[in-house]
């Protein structure tokens, strides 16, 4: 298995003592990166924790506000309302003594008295909290889905950092391409030929589709690449096995060695058994593939976002394995070439 060396090369003229104090330096230098993402990480989400606790008080505040105020107004309504009850309860008092009194002159003056209006109208009376809880909730609701955003964001940015370590340096293999495809002299690179090439037959060519593998292939462990299909209108990545099939007309799937994604007729798919169509955000730019071939795992990932977007497991790998690529012309709007690009290491 070929891996990527991360650390620089120094002259070989360091003592070991030299050498042993590099590595202490190194070794403490991840080590305080390592420290500096998690405290950094931990005070985002204590000051994210700290503004809701401050928010929450802020709205048990209003709340309680509202409350005494509301139940001040309720108070003054009941106050008026027992003073018209017993202004009530006297009148109609009176009016039954009024009706037992022979004086008739006194009792039209007095019933007139006794029918004069109150002084309230209750009609449009109401207590109301000017409160909207149904608001509340739906503030509340932004929030949740914030903070689950903010989980997610940091959770990508870690598992992309962690991918990221298994980082392999790839180059196209002229011996599989097809003779549709041309390869850029620093092996980086594939487009369409314009026309078909007359090449040297080998058993490792492929006759029937665009196709083309990486000329390294693995056995064991991790590995991650990312190539770009900015621009591309029509493609295939993924990986396959040794003897996936090169000289007859198959369709990719796991049954038949092959692990992929594709971009046909303007939609993403995973090119399983059925197909499954994928929904994407937007377009991708660059796609990020980690393989654990130990585990049986083959990721794609939106290396813009930081998301995934699909992922093959539970395989067992018995052979070596094969980044794969298919370059479509798509009758002639397909321009951009296919692009492995180096991997960028994240803070």
């Amino acid at each position: 298995m070929q891996t990527r060396c991360l650390i620089t090369h120094y002259p070989s003229t360091l003592g070991g003592s030299e050498r042993h104090l590099m590595w202490q330096t190194l070794r403490a230098n991840g080590s305080s990166v390592d420290v500096s993402q998690k405290e950094a990480s931990v005070q985002v989400f204590s000051d994210l924790i700290s503004s809701l606790q401050r928010n929450q008080a802020e709205l048990v505040e209003v709340i309680e506000e509202r409350y005494r105020a509301t139940k001040q107004k309720a108070d003054g309504f009941l106050t008026d309302l027992r003073m018209e009850v017993a202004d009530l309860q006297s009148r109609s008092s009176q009016l039954v003594q009024l009706s037992q009194s022979e004086d008739h002159h006194q009792c039209v003056q007095t019933f007139q008295t006794l029918c004069s209006p109150l002084n309230k109208h209750w009609t449009n009376v109401g207590v109301h909290c000017h409160l909207s809880f149904q608001a509340v909730r739906g503030t509340v609701g932004l929030l949740k889905q914030k903070a689950d955003q903010i989980v997610e964001e940091l959770q990508n940015e870690i598992k992309m950092k962690r991918m990221r370590e298994h980082a392999v340096d790839l180059n196209f293999d002229p011996d599989t391409a097809h003779c549709s495809l041309i390869i850029s002299q620093d092996g980086k690179q594939v487009a369409d030929a314009g026309t078909e090439q007359i090449l040297p037959s080998n058993p490792k060519r492929f006759e029937m589709y665009p196709e083309a593998l990486s000329k390294e292939g693995f056995t064991a462990g991790k590995f991650y690449y990312e190539v770009q299909v900015k621009g591309q209108t029509e493609w295939i990545v993924g990986v396959v096995r040794e003897s996936y099939e090169r000289k007859k007309a198959i369709s990719m799937s796991v049954e038949d060695g092959g692990w992929a994604i594709e971009l046909h007729n303007g939609s993403y798919s995973a090119l399983t058994s059925p197909i499954v169509k994928m929904t994407l955000k937007e377009e991708l730019q660059k796609v990020g593939v980690f393989v654990d071939y130990d585990q049986g795992v083959v990721s794609f990932y939106d290396v813009n976002s930081k998301s995934q977007i699909h992922s093959y497991s539970g395989f067992h790998f018995t052979e070596k394995m094969y980044p794969y690529y298919i370059y479509k012309n798509n009758n002639g709007t397909n321009s951009a070439p296919l692009i492995i690009t180096p991997v960028l290491q994240t803070d």
